[in-house]
Parts: structure tokens; C-alpha cells; sequence
């Protein structure tokens, strides 16, 4: 069981490594809402004084002032949104603020160019709560056809100045049954990472580091990947990422840190392994895997999707992308191996905490904090504080928070006074509005916790029924809500639709486990296999038990 598999493999990892220090008590922290009603909330700029900017990817930026706990809208970024057969993650995708905000106010947004199929990042002043004067920094091309996805977007400084770029693979993996998308069928380039994320002549599926101009545009610091040639780019720093959906720089060592949100394969076959998530560091320029590994290089087999026939593992010590996709080289650099890796969610990664850089104020976190990598999950919400050693080595690696609910926590930065913001996407897949803005602050005495309201994605369920309990800890609410349509359908029209059928029980747990599309809409349901039949009929019973409103079940 997939589920049971992850939550061991945690505790194992965990449990291996030396030296682990205690954390505090869930009861030394204080989760604190600042601003809520944000669609699809994004990515934050915290600034020095402390007010924080906010992005929503339909293309909103906002400003939440601490001193007057006030949120505002600053302007909306005309951008491309998703549509049913179109790019499913574009818009407004990320920013940060320039190393020397307070005294040149720059601020650089990436986003997604609306009427043309281009990524921008661009760099704009902020002051006086406005937003102003657009300065282009980079522009590349991207698809935007046949359902491709993985547009990462996250922006951070190093502290070198250099700025850092994430950028997905954008490539549709819904055709390739979770394993290595390597289609090298003529017209099916959209179904191909090997054109992206293997592609040393290409920006997508990559970590890109750039330094900005006065004037726009950039120059090339040394230390990236590859030279400028007619096979190569000179931005690309790290490369073979699927979907960098969030990225950091350590302030002291310039280690730059991501989540590489895994494939979706339900289980190990002929083709390749289970799915896994990531979390890299990237101490120097280097390739990371993509599409030919995952995890600890776990190899995928070359395989042919016109003839269904298998070839070899690639090598990762020796990889090749002979793809008729691929206009860069063949020869590729050896695979680097993730920090850390655990069954498919949807990995992020946070800052790395020094507390000697924030004043000593009490509500910074403590001692133990120092030097921790804070990784995160948007699917399943937990958060870890991950020791790093002098090094940059896993000295420990302890689950942070367990008690407090986040749904779907998307960032997460420090704040001037050592607290830390985290920022939460909201309920609904796309078009949601009520992302949340929260503050972390610690308290050497223990203060009660908060009692969090019943998760509002699970309204309209039973919460004693036993399948309502296995939802409420599974993946399932990534992709559907119990009154609203996500990704997936509402649960409410699900019992809608199959209510008085007698064979629907069976019939949905077995899709549960082996994963549909198609009577839903074009977008597949994945595999759940962390799940055995007994769970997912449970599960289907809390789904069928929901009773539809009078108007509703006369219609």
C-alpha cells in the first residue's frame, strides 16, 4: 500500500539518522492567519521592512502591511490561464525582490505571456503601493497545446546576486502510464521531456542562473552547466528537472535547494520505478536526472512507443538523448542524486534557517532550527525540519507542525524578525479563493493550540465514517472537493450520479486502485495502490453516503 509504504519509508529515514534533536512541542508555535481570499496564491516576496507581496496565478498581486494587518490588491498582471485542451499551470508563476529592494525597489515577476506561447521574467519598481515600469529580463518560447504541464516559476536570489530560475518540463505526462515521458512519435513532441528537461540547447525543466542588467536583459556568471554554443545555453545551471515547483538558496553557502514533484507511476514495472518526489540541492552546476531517472537514479528503459517495445536502462554515470526532439547534445553529464526522496506527492522546498542573521527577538525559532532545510508538501501538507551538517549533509530529518492543519501549502520565506511565512494555495485545484497567508512565530511557553476547524474540503462528509478518515489523510483531496468541482469532479455529484446503482461500490473502489478517465472529463484519475479494496470501498461509502440537496435530486 502506497500510503502505508510512504509513512514507513519516512519513519525509517528518519529514525537512521544520528544525532536527531528534539523538536518543540506543536503547543511552541503559533500558526496565525494574516490574509486569507487569495485565488490559486502562488509565490511571496517578503520585503525588508517586513510587508509581504503576494502573487495569484490568475495574474493578482497583492500587499499585505503587518502594521495595519491590511491586504491590498496592487495591480492585476494581464497573464495565460489554463484551459480544458490548453497549458494547465500557466499565469502569473513567480517573484522576489532584488538583494537591494530599499534602495532601488525592484521587484522581478515571472509569467506567462497572454496571446503568445512565451515564459517572462521581467523586472518592475515598487513604491508608494504601486507597481511600474516593466523592464524585460528573459523570454523563451513554451507549448501550451495538448495539456501540457510542469511550468515551475519559482524566483530567488543567491547571495552572490545571482538570480535563480525555475522552469518545468512542460510536458504532458498523462500518455505515458507514470512512467518516463520519451515519446519520440513524429507530432507527439508535447508528450517528449527529452526536447526540455534533457535538452542542453533548451530553457524548460531546468534551474536557470542569470545576473540581471540596469538595464534589462542579463549577463552569464561563471560556474553554470555549459559554455554559449549552438548546442547549449549559458543560463542553464541545473538541468533534468520534471516540475522545480519551488526552489531556495542557502544565504551562507549558496546552496540552491528544490522539490521536484514526481511521476505518478502506481508501481515498479518492466519500464521503470514507483514514483518519488525529491528534494535536490544543487552544491554546483549539474544534471539531475530527468525524464531517464528518478530518486536515487533509478533507472527508466528506453522505450518505444510506436513499436511497445522495450530497450535498455539508460546509465546514469553515461546518459544519451538521441531524441529527434532533442537540438542540443547527445552526450549528457552524469546523474546527480537527489538530498532526500519519498514516495510521489508534491515536494517543496523552503529556506534554510540561520538564526545568527535575525535579530533576538523571541518568536524566531530556536537553536534547533540552525542551519535546517524546511521542506514542505502541497499534496499532502507536512512540513519537515531537515539538519543539515557544515557540509550540507543530512544530519536529521523530523516531521514540524504535524498538528496544525495546511492546505496546500505552496511557499514558504522568513521573515526580517525570524518568523516565517507560509503561504497556502487554497481548496481548489484551480480558480479557488481562499488561500491563506500564515505567520510561524515561537513561544518559549507553551500556548494552547488553536482548534482548527474541520478541514473545509471535507464538508458535507461524515467525519466519523471510516472512508471519510481515510480521505482526510490520503491524496485524494489534491484533485477533488466534497461541493465544488476541482481537477476532479465534487464528491457531492459523484454520489449523485451513481446513487441507487448497486454495482457503483465495486465498480469505483477497483477505479480508486487502478486509476479512470474519461467519464469525468479528459484528465485521468492516477492510480492509488497505496490503498487496498477494503480502504477504497470505505472510501466510496462516505463518497455514496452524501445526501444531494431537494433541488439538487429533482433535477
Amino acid at each position: 500500500m502506497r500510503l502505508l509504504l510512504s509513512c514507513l519509508f519516512l519513519a525509517v529515514i528518519c529514525h537512521s539518522f544520528a544525532d536527531e534533536s528534539p523538536l518543540p512541542a506543536d503547543e511552541h508555535f503559533k500558526v496565525e492567519t494574516v490574509a486569507g481570499g487569495l485565488v490559486d496564491a502562488m509565490e511571496i516576496a517578503v520585503l525588508p521592512k517586513g510587508d509581504v507581496l503576494i502573487i495569484e496565478r490568475t495574474g493578482g498581486v497583492k500587499h499585505f502591511d503587518p502594521a495595519t494587518g491590511m491586504t491590498e490588491l496592487v495591480t492585476t498582471i494581464p497573464v495565460e490561464v489554463r484551459k480544458e485542451t490548453f497549458a494547465r499551470e500557466s499565469g502569473l508563476l513567480g517573484i522576489t525582490p532584488d538583494p537591494d529592494f530599499e534602495t532601488n525597489s525592484h521587484i522581478y515577476l515571472f509569467y506567462s505571456v497572454p496571446g503568445n506561447s512565451m515564459q517572462r521574467l521581467a523586472r518592475f519598481n515598487f513604491s508608494n503601493g504601486e507597481l511600474s515600469n516593466e523592464t524585460l529580463i528573459l523570454e523563451f518560447p513554451h507549448d501550451r497545446e495538448n495539456a501540457v504541464c510542469h511550468e515551475g516559476g519559482s524566483l530567488a536570489f543567491g547571495p552572490d546576486g545571482n538570480l535563480f530560475l525555475s522552469t518545468g518540463d512542460n510536458t504532458c505526462p498523462f500518455e505515458s502510464n507514470g512512467s518516463a515521458p520519451i515519446d519520440q512519435r513524429p507530432e507527439r513532441h508535447w508528450y517528449d521531456a527529452q526536447r526540455s528537461a534533457a535538452n542542453t540547447n533548451d530553457l524548460r525543466g531546468k534551474i536557470l542562473r542569470i545576473r540581471p542588467k540596469p538595464e534589462g536583459g542579463y549577463e552569464i556568471p561563471e560556474g553554470n552547466l555549459f559554455p554559449k554554443s549552438d548546442k547549449t545555453r549559458p543560463e542553464i545551471y541545473a538541468m533534468g528537472c520534471r516540475n522545480p515547483f519551488r526552489i531556495s538558496v542557502d544565504s551562507k553557502s549558496g546552496f540552491v535547494y528544490w522539490g521536484e514533484v514526481g511521476p505518478d507511476a502506481a508501481e515498479t514495472n518492466d519500464r521503470g520505478s514507483i514514483g518519488f518526489d525529491e528534494i535536490n540541492q544543487a552544491r554546483e552546476a549539474g544534471y539531475f536526472g530527468w525524464p531517464y531517472f528518478v530518486a536515487d537514479n533509478k533507472a527508466y528503459t528506453d522505450y518505444d512507443f510506436a513499436a511497445e517495445k522495450l530497450g535498455k536502462p539508460f546509465n546514469p554515470a553515461a546518459p544519451i538523448n538521441d531524441s529527434p526532439n532533442n537540438t542540443g547534445k547527445q552526450n549528457l553529464p552524469a546523474a546527480t542524486a537527489p538530498l532526500w526522496f519519498y514516495p510521489r506527492a508534491s515536494a517543496c522546498a523552503g529556506p534554510v534557517y540561520h538564526r545568527e542573521q535575525f535579530p533576538d527577538t523571541q518568536s524566531k525559532l530556536p537553536d534547533v532550527f540552525d542551519n535546517c532545510l524546511i521542506a514542505y508538501d502541497w499534496t499532502s501538507g507536512w512540513v519537515r525540519a531537515i539538519k543539515l551538517d557544515e557540509n550540507g549533509d543530512i544530519v536529521w530529518n523530523k516531521p514540524w507542525l504535524s498538528r496544525h492543519l495546511l492546505i496546500h501549502p505552496v511557499d514558504m520565506e522568513t521573515a526580517p524578525t525570524g518568523e516565517i511565512y507560509i503561504l497556502e494555495y487554497g481548496s481548489a485545484w484551480y480558480d479557488g479563493a481562499d488561500g491563506r497567508l500564515r505567520k510561524i512565530s515561537y513561544s518559549e511557553t507553551p500556548v494552547p493550540l488553536e482548534m482548527t476547524a474541520a478541514d473545509p474540503r471535507m464538508k458535507g462528509l461524515d467525519l466519523e465514517h471510516p472512508g471519510s478518515k481515510i480521505i482526510a489523510k490520503s491524496t485524494c483531496l489534491a484533485c477533488h472537493l466534497t461541493d465544488q468541482k476541482s481537477i476532479g469532479p465534487k464528491y457531492s455529484d459523484v454520489a449523485k450520479k451513481y446513487s441507487g446503482d448497486s454495482a457503483a461500490r465495486d465498480i469505483l473502489a477497483k477505479k480508486i486502485l487502478t486509476g479512470g478517465v474519461g467519464v469525468w472529463g479528459p484528465i485521468p484519475m492516477p492510480p492509488h495502490p497505496q490503498h487496498n479494496i477494503e480502504e477504497t470501498q470505505q472510501i466510496v461509502d462516505a463518497i455514496l453516503k452524501m445526501t444531494p440537496k431537494k433541488d439538487e435530486a429533482e433535477e
